[in-house]
């Protein structure tokens, strides 16, 4: 294997699991839930998934915009700067995460009822309340722990890195068991669960600064409001990529509750918990060649940005491809992982597999994001990420059941993502490269 393959390796791969173990925090929550408590905790968990999955998206702006800053600074060799644009980062991921700390207990009965609650069976709107509620008082470390696996990846340490969201993973799912099974804590067990297996991860990460490993150090610095600025400008195409999955958890959530009811919504909670990692697995493919990319673009080499692009599009057609497939041929099996009722298998198994095939357009549109947001093609990208996240995939939710019958609502993905791959595809051609 090449030196060149070598480190795209050990870029991708980190970044792709430390990605998939986030989201995997709420799948493992849905299949103890589902087959614990019932499909009414299961429906539950999914209402609470688009404030937190809204939290992961906004937060992950100032990692991704900060690592962006950091690649081009470290490729000019100004590792003070570098520095700078962690210490920026972290503390604005800590603020906000202290803030929607706040905002997620104090109004958690609201948040799930602008969620699609107030349109369900009693039950499940105190469930999940209660979900969301548990969930938001661990959002310091959770986010937290997000923020520090970017950086310490791009500090010279995927691996640990990896192993540090690998241990909040393995953490997760003991407890799960054990609050779910044994204590009989219900959808408040999964959610504390959760938040304590961030805890573990984020101890792990801590390790990287503690020992000193690679350039970045938690120390003093001065505010910079224009570094602010800078950080969030970087990151914004990033947080809207990762606002897809709450925008399209709400809209869903909000036209299933209102045609179908609970069993909709139990359909779709299932479909969300899928969507979540297949989501994870390609956007860590983009984000394990961010940094890359921006080396790249410090160094003025246009033909290794190609390379790394020509790369990122082949693995990432390969994985959707596979994913795509293995839901179409093991749906039911897939579907009765996290729960056993046969309407709600026979409801699901019949959506997955248009579903997923919205993971081979989705793919691509991944990796055109990144690549223009890491050469600072900024507005190109927020334009791609806006249109995929949130204006497009909308539409098309709203629109389609009224135009073609509720039956169809399941290709809305597909649709909203092939037309935003045409758009990427017509921006980054007529976008120059530009070094500044």
């Amino acid at each position: 294997m090449s030196s060149k393959m070598k480190l795209l390796c050990s870029y991708i791969f980190p970044a792709v699991g430390s990605l998939f173990v986030t989201y995997l925090y709420n799948v493992m929550d849905g299949i103890f839930v589902g087959q614990g408590v019932g499909s009414a905790a299961l429906g539950a968990v999914n209402i609470g998934v688009p404030f937190i999955t809204f939290a992961v998206a906004l937060v992950s702006m100032f990692p991704m915009g900060g690592a962006t800053v950091i690649a081009i600074r470290m490729g000019r060799g100004d590792k003070e700067g570098a520095n700078h644009a962690f210490m920026t980062a972290l503390t604005l991921t800590a603020l906000t995460a202290a803030a929607l700390t706040i905002v997620g207990t104090v109004f958690s009965q609201q948040i799930v009822d602008l969620s699609g609650a107030r349109n369900l069976g009693d039950e499940m709107r105190r469930l999940s309340a209660d979900y969301l509620f548990y969930y938001s008082a661990f959002s310091l470390p959770m986010l937290m722990s997000n923020c520090l696996s970017v950086f310490v990846r791009n500090d010279g340490s995927p691996a640990l890195s990896f192993l540090g969201m690998c241990t909040g993973a393995v953490s997760n799912i003991f407890l799960d068991w054990l609050f779910i099974f044994p204590l009989q804590m219900g959808v408040i067990g999964a959610a504390v669960a959760s938040g304590l297996g961030q805890i573990f991860s984020l101890l792990v990460l801590l390790s990287h600064f503690i020992r000193k490993r690679g350039n970045l150090r938690i120390r003093r610095f001065t505010i910079q409001p224009a570094l602010n600025r800078k950080i969030c400008k970087r990151g914004a195409p990033e947080a809207v990529t990762q606002l897809t999955t709450p925008v399209t958890a709400l809209c869903y959530n909000l036209v299933l509750a209102s045609l179908v009811g609970d069993i909709g919504v139990s359909t779709y909670s299932v479909l969300s918990f899928i969507y979540s990692l297949a989501n994870a697995v390609l956007s860590g493919v983009a984000q394990g060649l961010q940094p890359l990319w921006g080396k790249s673009y410090g160094k003025q080499d246009t033909k290794e940005i190609n390379d790394y692009f020509r790369v990122g599009m082949a693995v990432n057609l390969v994985l959707s491809v596979l994913v795509s497939a293995c839901l179409i041929i093991f749906d039911e099996s897939v579907i009765r992982i996290f729960n056993q009722d046969q309407e709600l298998v026979s409801a699901a198994s019949k959506a997955l597999p248009v579903f997923g095939l919205s993971f081979i357009p989705m793919a691509f549109n991944l990796i055109y994001t990144s690549l223009l947001y890491s050469t600072k093609r900024t507005k190109q990208s927020d334009i791609i990420a806006i249109c995929r996240g949130i204006v497009v995939k909308a539409i098309a939710i709203f629109s389609i059941p009224v135009i073609f019958g509720s039956g169809m609502i399941w290709t809305a993905p597909l649709v909203a993502e092939v037309i935003t791959f045409v758009i990427a595809v017509v921006l980054t051609r007529k976008t120059k490269l530009v070094y500044q």
